[in-house]
Parts: C-alpha cells; structure tokens; sequence
C-alpha cells in the first residue's frame, strides 16, 4: 500500500510539474486585454508600439540619474533606493509592454506601478521616523523635527496592501478597471497629501512648492493627455481613434510627463526628508533640460553632529 502511495504522489507531481511547465508557454502567448491608439508594427515586425515603447526607456534612465544624485548629494537611506529602483523597473516593464502586447508584460509594467505608489505612501508617511542608524549609533542632531517610526506597521501594512493589489489583479485579469482603481485611488492620496504639505505645512519651503508645481504640471498635463486618447480612441483597439490621434502619440507623452512627474516628486520627498533631519536643504541642477532640479542634504544647522553617509 505505501508503495502505491509513493507512486501515486509521484504521478500528481509529475502531473503538477507538466502543468505548471505549461504556464509558462502560454503566458507569452496571451495577448493582453488593451492595446492603445498607435499603429501596430508599423516601424517594426518585432515591435507592436514603437513609440510607446521609445517612450517608456528613459524612464529606467532618470532612475539610475535620480538613484546616483540620492547617493551623492542626499544623507543616504534604504528608502532612496527603493523609491529610484521601483521607477526603474517601471520603465523596463512598460517598454516590454508596449514592445510586445503581451499580458504577461503587461503585469511586468502594471503591477510596478502599483507597487511605486506604496513605496512613495511610505516616503511621504515615515517623513520624520528616526533614521535607522541613528537609533543604532544614538546620533542626533538638535534642529531635527522627528518621531517614533511607523515602520513596525506600515510596513507589513504596505506589504498587505501589495498582495491583494496583486491578488485582485490576477482574479479578475480581464477587467482593466481593476488596476486603474487601485492606481488612481493612491494617485489621489498623495497629490492631496503633497499639496496639504508644500501649501499649508509650517515647515514648507520654496523649493518643496517648486518641486510640487513641478510634479502636478507634468504629471497634471500628460494625465490630461492620457484621458483624452482613452475617451476618443478606448483601450481595446488601435482602429477606433482613426489616423489624427494615432499619429499624436499621446500615449509617449503620457510616458514622458509621468516620467517628469515622478522625478520632482521624489526630489520632494528629498526635500522634505532633510528638513526633518535637520539638515540643510539645498538645490542642484536646472539649468537645462538634460540638467534636472535635485536636492541637496547639506551639513548640519547649527551644532548638530556630522550624520553617518550611509544605513
């Protein structure tokens, strides 16, 4: 009898290995359930959306451009990579997507998506924590606005957050709503949460309000842009906008002012984390297009100690 079990288990697992081996195949053979207003394959037969791809590269480019200002010119945290890695990939996953129309890439740029979002909830939230190295080291420093960390719950919270966003993902991966309502609902929170903190905070500056006009003008803009090529073209065909908004591309804009958008809103939560450190924040770059504003985390005010350069 236990031989029988033995061989009997052996069989569901080989049975179960074979179908999972399966997925695999299929998945990259799934199309996925939109497919925008530019032309397919027009420029290349390896290619679907040629611009909307072009459009999503520089995206992992600002990334590593923001990603190499944090470790220069910011008192570097775990945080700043998160943040800059998260955009990174969204970049590589969007340009998959459009490349290929396929749903399993456009899990790879969706669900980056989301998880970005969480990553800047946590940014905006744990502001004024207490550095971890600070709590390890007893460093201080007398100008600093902190608090007890929320990390002991807004991490797993996040994380929660995360996986049901992925769950109801794929439950329901037919229906782009489901993703749109979980993006835009947390869009939401932190342009209100970034104006309430640039406009009507004690501690605001005027390079935090800079940075947030920055970020809603970009992203305000190609948001705009986005919802006007939906409404005249939809998310399930490339036919139903006609030539006039398929040669618009306003979906590469799209890419590009999100893009935009992203990088002045992390610069503000830059900006925002100094003053609650206490540090001197100042800006670098703008003075040209290929020159984007950043912050700076200067020596410390007044007679607080030098901080650690690394956590």
């Amino acid at each position: 009898n236990n031989g029988n079990h033995i061989q009997i288990a052996r069989t569901d697992t080989r049975k179960m290995s074979s179908s999972f081996a399966s997925l695999l195949p299929e998945a990259f053979r799934r199309p996925s359930n939109v497919d925008w207003c530019e032309a397919n394959y027009v420029y290349s037969p390896w290619i679907a959306e040629a611009w909307n791809t072009a459009s999503s590269v520089p995206m992992t480019g600002v990334a590593f451009l923001g990603l190499y200002h944090a470790r220069q010119a910011l008192l570097w945290e775990s945080r700043w990579f998160w943040a800059w890695m998260m955009l990174a990939v969204v970049g590589v996953g969007s340009a998959l997507f459009h490349a290929t129309l396929l749903h399993v890439f456009q899990a790879a740029d969706e669900l980056p998506m989301l998880y970005c979002n969480l990553v800047f909830v946590y940014l905006m939230v744990e502001e004024k924590a207490v550095p971890k190295k600070w709590r390890a080291g007893g460093e201080t420093n007398e100008n600093a606005v902190l608090r007890t960390s929320r990390r002991a719950w807004l991490v797993p919270l996040l994380v929660s957050v995360g996986l049901s966003q992925t769950f109801m993902y794929f439950a329901y991966p037919s229906v782009y709503e489901v993703f749109m309502g979980s993006y835009v609902t947390v869009i939401a929170w932190l342009i209100w949460r970034s104006i309430k903190l640039a406009w009507y905070s004690d501690d605001s500056t005027l390079l935090q309000k800079t940075l947030v006009r920055i970020t809603l003008t970009c992203y305000g803009g190609a948001s705009a842009l986005w919802v006007f090529e939906n409404a005249v073209c939809g998310v399930h065909g490339e036919e139903n906008g006609g030539w006039a908004i398929q040669v618009a591309h306003l979906h590469a804009l799209w890419h590009i002012g999100a893009c935009c958008g992203t990088y002045h809103f992390i610069q503000f939560c830059a900006a925002r984390r100094g003053g609650a450190l206490g540090l001197e924040v100042r800006s670098g770059g703008g003075e040209n297009w290929y020159s984007p504003l950043f912050v700076k985390h200067g020596l410390v005010k007044g007679k607080g100690k030098h901080l650690p350069k690394r956590e």
